[in-house]
């Protein structure tokens, strides 16, 4: 229909998760998004001040577009900044993307929304458009192409000018009652509205005004087939997404195609059973009940320490390993599997962005902005290297793309007194060859070829042992390598009953993944390690593992190789 704005910049909002916005920033490159205009709220108080300065100076050293960073003196909070940030850059451009610091996407998905603004710029039937959307409320029949839905959303979303005025002439309940007079009922397209529409001012949010703003006007939303976003952001630093677990999508896909012909603006006729499906009337007594969970929730963040509720968290939320299972087989029937090239895809992203120094590490794909190192595994590295005359040299078995080396290099020897060479995956071998060749990673398909292009001091496993099915048959063959040490991670360890072979079940958050994980009763890993090596030391390591009604502290070993293995 229209040509539209040759320009569309993308308004992100952030506040005090660097690691999150890390991740952020890397899929706004990836998408070649070519002007941000960022604003960055104070902190709430001195406890929030230096993650805050954080987000800042991560946001200070985007190079690779214009970014243009409104840094917030006070706290306005997140609703007051996104209507304020809005309004400021709605006056400038006629259409932008709105942007938040825990939500990232897929490539492709910047062009997607692009194209759909400047196509449907000129027509007032048409008020956003959105790169989100879920298979509950997806109408089945849509297929590969875009629909329209009379309910809006905020999770990364496009607007024009035209459409966003008069968001701040009015309150979300106003937008209800002028919805409700042209005929709208308030819980039409779900009861949540309403009951949001009565926190707005309470809880300084936005987000169900622009849904009202979209009923009041009778505008429509257009959706893609399938969610181009996903929310990262369901953790103890979330601010709103409260509750919102339930909307975690599957996998991402790759973004759809831009379709020939644009679809007419009409409402979906399934969607507004699908939202009420979703979030359905309640009565009194159900009401009355919500509040009361809900006071109680208030009083138990008031007096419970921090540090409790995220081991609470742990323990009573995402159940990460599940089942106990007699054969490697049975518990790779029941697993999911994953999809190695979507999650190689994030970690290959986030790895680049530490190698270009905007994240300080990447730890399963997700970045880290400070410098975090494991002490432990650090201190028997640096020991290795004082022994060979400040030498090191490592073989890492399962090292991702160098996720170990990346995190510790400012702590490791350099130049020609270091080589770390990783053990991997086909694909993740070929990442590693064609992007990190100038680095001192060198990427090998198994430990024979790699030690056999080279020696090494230590045989690194951090957090991979536990992933093969046959582990000791493993450190069977390693010892006859001639390796002289070798170095176990992050293992899982317990000191009471036999072996137990569990499915992990990773957050959809972090990707989609199940897959079976060992176990290991301490007593019987020990004697069975005695046979080819010698336990030099053994000590805590970082992880801990979330198994049934408690925490599991992980262990590491360094262990010698016997002179008659």
């Amino acid at each position: 229909m229209s040509q539209g704005p040759a320009l569309i910049p993308v308004v992100l909002f952030a506040y005090a998760r660097p690691a999150h916005l890390a991740r952020v920033l890397a899929c706004l490159r990836e998408n070649a998004v070519p002007l941000i205009y960022a604003f960055s709220d104070g902190a709430k108080g001195p406890e929030d001040a230096a993650k805050v300065a954080e987000v800042r100076a991560l946001l200070r050293d985007v190079a690779w577009c214009d970014l243009r960073l409104t840094e917030r003196p006070e706290n306005l909070g997140l609703g007051r900044n996104v209507l304020a940030g809005v309004d400021e850059v709605a006056a400038k451009h006629e259409a932008f993307v709105v942007w938040e610091d825990d939500l990232i996407c897929v490539p492709g998905t910047y062009d997607w929304m692009r194209a759909a603004l400047r196509h449907y710029a000129t027509d007032p039937r048409v008020m956003s458009v959105s790169a989100w959307t879920h298979p509950r409320v997806t109408p089945a029949d849509v297929g590969d192409w875009p629909y329209f839905d009379a309910r809006a959303d905020c999770w990364v979303w496009g607007a024009w000018s035209r459409s966003w005025t008069g968001m701040n002439q009015e309150s979300a309940m106003d937008k209800m009652r002028s919805a409700a007079r042209r005929g709208v009922a308030a819980d039409a397209h779900g009861a949540d509205l309403p009951m949001q529409a009565a926190r707005e001012k309470r809880r300084n949010v936005w987000a169900v005004r622009w849904l009202y703003h979209h009923l009041q006007s009778g505008g429509l939303c257009l959706r893609p087939p399938w969610s181009m976003v996903e929310h990262i952001g369901f953790d103890a630093g979330a601010t709103n997404a409260g509750g919102a677990e339930e909307w975690q999508n599957p996998p991402l896909r790759k973004a759809p195609r831009q379709p020939d012909v644009w679809p007419s603006p009409e409402v979906h006729p399934g969607c507004q059973a699908l939202w009420r499906a979703a979030y359905p009337p309640t009565g009194l007594v159900t009401r009355l009940g919500r509040r009361a969970q809900g006071g109680l929730r208030r009083l138990f963040r008031t007096v419970t320490p921090l540090s409790l509720r995220t081991s609470l968290r742990a323990i009573f939320g995402w159940r990460w390993f599940r089942g106990d299972y007699r054969t490697w087989v049975e518990a790779r029937a029941v697993s999911g599997g994953y999809d190695d090239r979507a999650i190689l895809r994030k970690v290959l992203a986030a790895t680049l962005e530490v190698k270009a120094g905007r994240a300080a590490f990447e730890r399963d794909s997700v970045l880290f902005a400070q410098p975090e190192p494991d002490v432990a595994l650090l201190g028997i590295l640096q020991s290795i290297a004082a022994n060979s005359a400040g030498r090191l040299r490592v073989l890492d078995f399962g090292g991702s793309l160098g996720s170990t080396y990346w995190r510790h290099r400012f702590q490791l020897p350099s130049g020609e007194n270091l080589r770390w060479d990783v053990v991997e995956q086909p694909d993740y071998v070929e990442a590693g060859r064609r992007h990190l060749a100038d680095t001192p990673l060198g990427f090998y398909h198994d430990v024979s070829s790699a030690q056999a292009a080279g020696p090494h001091d230590v045989l690194l496993c951090s957090c991979a042992l536990q992933y093969l099915d046959e582990p000791f048959r493993c450190l069977a063959q390693w010892s006859r390598l001639g390796i002289p040490c070798l170095l176990l991670n992050n293992l899982p360890l317990h000191d009471h009953g036999p072996d137990r072979l569990c499915v992990q079940h990773v957050p959809p958050s972090i990707y989609a993944a199940s897959y079976p994980v060992w176990f290991f009763n301490r007593a019987d890993f020990r004697r069975r390690v005695a046979a080819h090596y010698e336990i030099v030391k053994e000590f805590d390591a970082e992880a801990r593992w979330p198994v049934g009604w408690g925490m599991l502290q992980s262990t590491g070993m360094l262990l010698k190789r016997r002179a008659d293995a």
